[in-house]
């Protein structure tokens, strides 16, 4: 066993490739990186909370657990205690999210699932599996709450739960608690399928032991659960390394269908070997290659793999076998013997297979997987062109490998079978912190003369740059020799040509590609120009740059992983698909992420954008997983799917914060972001009321002085003040593997998207006016437009299940806004008046609203979240009419005495003025009576 906290943390990592402890492999998740379960640096965000990165929807696997060095060291302390609970509760919290694709039970305030919700008694609960546990609403300073501008509790507002509590569940909820022993269900605890949480959105209110009871650890009464004992039972973890950090290079054997049927591919399968072995096979590495049709040859034999491989080069077989037939079975069983006699480590093993047609001689492989997967050997297959058998994906999956498909007759295509092939060896090299990377990738169509070149750029990160090979690849067509020139400059004007000599600039004419090979490339825009030197027809020429991290940066470059959670789509159901961009444990936010699937048809690839936004396919914004649905199908087969990645003028990463406990006050821990951790209350329990389970909506009190309007971190949940550092121009490409469709048929089959996001967010009750907002749905789920919205409010939560007996909002409800559906992703808001209403009638009360979306085939949505207003008592609502008109009667009276006042004034100036006209004149008579007098005398 290993204990955590004696784990010397003695030298420096690259974030996201630390020690790791594989606890279990997870097949089929698409994430094959070393460790299920990762002790490394703390993560910029979640500092030394544990958590899960979970890749897909519900019953998907996750990625991985991360333990901090801070948590793993720390957690039997009375702070991590008080905070986190026992260590056993954590590790069994996320080891169902990471294994049985259960989803988190509490609410977030600047989320759209809210920490509080009314009832079917219309009274306020916690977000949660059961409403037994009992606690106080209070802010973290200890004071009463208050109501948003939707009546329901500000951001300021938390749920404080007693000590003193004997609700048993659930796990994904208020686990430090120490009553909590179970999961929710559907007897001992409980499940409450209107809780507006994630797993219930998700999951479609299914309870989470329903969920997980379907996973194949316990389906049809596998490892059924333990009798309930009274006495706690001992869930103090213990780790046990059963796999150390990788101390060799990786090994693989290229097994290559030479068969008749490849008489078409052979140039194709020549051209992407070549470049694969010349360009994208791990330095130091150990490679085989083995080729097959009747029977198998070893065309190279076990060889380390050194900067120089022109010799293994030579050794690639270039021809088919005419009438060959295909036994993949026997090539399996030769691999065998070869490891056998040669003495080759076989634990880890990597066979990539690529074959285009059915096995038709025996010994077949289902005899020989058993030994193959006994060996500890992986198998990754690639389907060449649309006929290759069915069992490849099969094969893969079994032994712990990735499937993927190239399309033989698709042009344009980025997907190339060397790109397939890089991709299926990279997850193998244990140095990750120096793995190749591919940077670009794009295909330029050169047209006949006299407009017969194209010119390209190519922005290079200062995180890369060593060992930089741009690739310009020439499709073989037939009867067309090569023909292509280009020419390179670097971003301080350095030209690079045929001048620039062998080490710089190689061309294989055989294989119809030049390479220019930069040992340290500067960062920066690189430009090339093609040139199409004198074929009279139109050239297509594929252009791939790939590079090592550079030996000088000082940050891990950003790297990008892209999967589906199934490889089998049964028509019309969609196929979800996702990218996570990342850099180290930093989330990369706002950058362009573009899937790219090449159907099984001579049909074009489809391009479709990937969104990190919480709408859709997309579970939390903000997380670096861009993600989105495919619904674009056109045959029955297999699908390749592929990922381009490029920085928009927003581009950021969130920084880190300090990790390691921060200590508040009573000893509180203070981590960075929200997570289900207890908050303790500045307040003694004897000078705070009973706990309570549920509480009064109407006793919430508007703030006086503003400050309770939600709001705090928006959908993703991530503080809106978190410092963000704006990221360098950077472009990648990945590969993702393949799906295979099943059942299609033509027509408009998709409904509209499900709108998850639906929220109030102003009620009025004296004008009985309620605000909406939403993120619009599409056609055909989150793609295109809807034809129409249906948008309903009912008195009962329960206007999920009696949706239709809702009042139907109409344009004579809106007073602002319309219902007009908008393209899918843009932002909707309404505000409506609730007909048939009094103020008496509405004041301390609910309402619920439900949305869903209609296509032109009247192919109907599923039902929205619901969203919740509550309109307050009338002595806590504002009359904005009445102050409107006390505004307005305060402003006619002020007038009026400002007229008075100023008549005053005025008639104040005449007296004055009146008075000394008259003095004056008064005093001029004077002066001539007095002069009168004068001459008299």
């Amino acid at each position: 066993m290993w204990n955590v906290q004696g784990k010397p943390w003695n030298r420096p990592l690259e974030p996201g490739f630390g020690y790791g402890a594989v606890v279990s492999r997870t097949a089929g998740s698409g994430w094959l990186t070393s460790a299920d379960i990762r002790l490394d640096v703390a993560h910029p965000l979640h500092a030394d909370d544990p958590y899960t990165l979970q890749l897909g929807g519900c019953g998907d696997p996750g990625a991985y657990i991360h333990l901090s060095p801070g948590y793993a060291t720390g957690m039997y302390s009375e702070d991590f205690r008080h905070t986190y609970g026992p260590p056993g509760k954590v590790l069994v919290h996320e080891w169902a999210h990471f294994r049985w694709g259960v989803f988190d039970e509490y609410g977030e305030h600047g989320t759209h699932v809210p920490p509080f919700y009314i009832g079917e008694d219309l009274q306020l609960h916690v977000t949660g599996c059961t409403a037994d546990i009992k606690g106080w609403l209070r802010t973290e300073e200890g004071e009463l709450c208050h109501a948003d501008e939707s009546g329901m509790p500000d951001r300021h507002c938390y749920f404080f739960p007693s000590d003193d509590n004997k609700a048993n569940g659930s796990f994904m909820n208020l686990y430090f608690l120490d009553s909590v022993r179970m999961f929710c269900d559907d007897e001992d605890v409980p499940h409450n399928a209107l809780a507006p949480n994630v797993h219930n959105l998700q999951c479609n209110g299914r309870s989470v032991w329903q969920v997980i009871t379907q996973h194949k650890d316990f389906k049809n009464n596998t490892n059924p659960p333990r009798q309930k004992r009274e006495t706690s039972l001992d869930l103090k973890p213990k780790f046990q390394v059963i796999q150390e950090a990788a101390t060799e290079k990786p090994r693989f054997v290229l097994l290559l269908d030479l068969s008749g049927s490849m008489d078409q591919f052979m140039k194709q399968l020549y051209q992407a070997v070549v470049r694969f072995v010349r360009d994208l096979v791990p330095t130091g590495s150990l490679l085989a290659v083995v080729s097959f049709a009747n029977r198998s040859r070893q065309d190279l034999p076990f060889t380390v793999v050194g900067e120089d491989r022109e010799d293994i080069v030579r050794k690639l077989p270039d021809t088919y076998t005419v009438g060959g037939y295909t036994a993949i079975g026997g090539a399996l069983e030769f691999i065998l013997q070869m490891v056998e006699r040669t003495g080759t480590k076989s634990e880890g093993l990597m066979v990539v297979l690529i074959t285009d047609g059915e096995e038709t001689i025996h010994p077949k492989v289902e005899t020989k997987l058993s030994a193959i997967k006994d060996k500890g050997i992986v198998i990754n297959t690639v389907s060449f062109g649309p006929n290759a058998t069915d069992c490849l994906e099969h094969w893969a999956e079994v032994t712990g490998g990735r499937a993927y498909y190239h399309s033989t007759g698709s042009k344009g295509s980025l997907s190339s079978l060397d790109a397939l092939l890089f991709d299926s060896i990279s997850k193998a090299d244990g140095e990750q912190s120096d793995q190749l990377l591919q940077v670009y990738r794009t295909t330029h169509k050169i047209g006949r003369r006299p407009a017969r070149s194209e010119v390209g750029h190519v922005v290079l990160d200062s995180s890369l740059g060593h060992e930089t090979r741009l690739t310009f690849t020439e499709d073989i067509a037939p009867n067309n020799p090569f023909s292509i020139g280009v020419r390179l400059r670097s971003p301080d004007g350095q030209e690079y040509g045929p001048e620039s000599g062998p080490g710089i600039y190689h061309v294989d004419v055989a294989a119809h590609t030049i390479t220019f090979t930069i040992l340290e490339a500067m960062p920066g825009q690189w430009t090339y120009n093609i040139s199409n030197k004198f074929s009279y027809f139109p050239d297509e020429v594929m252009v791939a740059v790939t590079s090592h991290p550079s030996r000088k940066a000082r940050q891990a470059p950003v790297r990008v992983k892209t999967w589906m959670t199934a490889s089998k789509i049964t028509f019309p159901d969609p196929a979800p698909v996702y990218a996570y961009v990342s850099q180290g444990y930093s989330n990369v936010l706002d950058a362009n992420v573009t899937a790219v699937v090449v159907p099984p048809t001579e049909d074009g690839p489809i391009s479709f954008p990937l969104l990190d936004n919480g709408v859709g396919a997309d579970i939390l914004a903000g997380d670096g997983i861009y993600s989105g649905y495919f619904t674009q199908f056109s045959a029955n087969g297999r699908y390749s799917l592929s990922a381009t990645v490029s920085t928009s003028n927003r581009t950021t990463k969130l920084q880190a914060v300090n990790p390691g406990p921060q200590k508040g006050t009573r000893g509180r821990v203070q981590p960075a972001v929200s997570v289900a951790r207890r908050k303790t209350l500045p307040l003694p329990t004897e000078a705070l009321p009973e706990p309570e389970s549920k509480f009064p909506p109407s006793d919430l009190r508007p703030r006086e002085t503003g400050g309770g309007e939600e709001g705090g971190g928006g959908k993703s949940g991530w503080p809106d003040d978190l410092p963000r550092e704006k990221m360098e121009p950077f472009t990648r490409f990945t590969s993702g593997g393949i799906f295979k469709v099943h059942n299609f048929q033509p027509g408009d089959q998709q409904p509209p998207g499900r709108v998850t996001d639906l929220s109030v967010s102003y009620v009025d009750l004296y004008e009985y006016s309620v605000s909406l907002t939403w993120t619009s749905p599409g056609d055909d789920l989150y793609t295109g437009t809807a034809s129409s919205l249906e948008l309903r409010y009912h008195e009962s939560q329960r206007i999920n299940l009696h949706f239709h007996k809702g009042h139907e909002v109409t344009a004579s409800h809106l007073t602002s806004g319309d219902l007009t559906p908008r393209p899918a992703g843009e932002p909707h808001s309404i505000t409506l008046k609730i007909h048939g209403v009094t103020v008496e009638s509405l004041e301390g009360r609910p309402v619920f609203f439900g949305l869903r979306a209609l296509d032109e085939k009247g192919n109907q949505g599923n039902l929205s979240n619901i969203a919740t207003a509550f309109f307050p008592l009338k002595k806590y609502a504002r009359n904005l009419k009445e102050e409107q008109k006390m505004d307005a009667i305060s402003g006619l009276v002020v007038l009026v005495l400002l007229a008075i006042i100023i008549l005053l004034i005025v008639v104040f100036i005449a007296s004055v003025k009146f008075l000394h006209v008259r003095r004056h004149r008064k005093s001029r008579e004077q002066q001539l009576v007095d002069g009168g007098h004068r001459l008299y005398l």
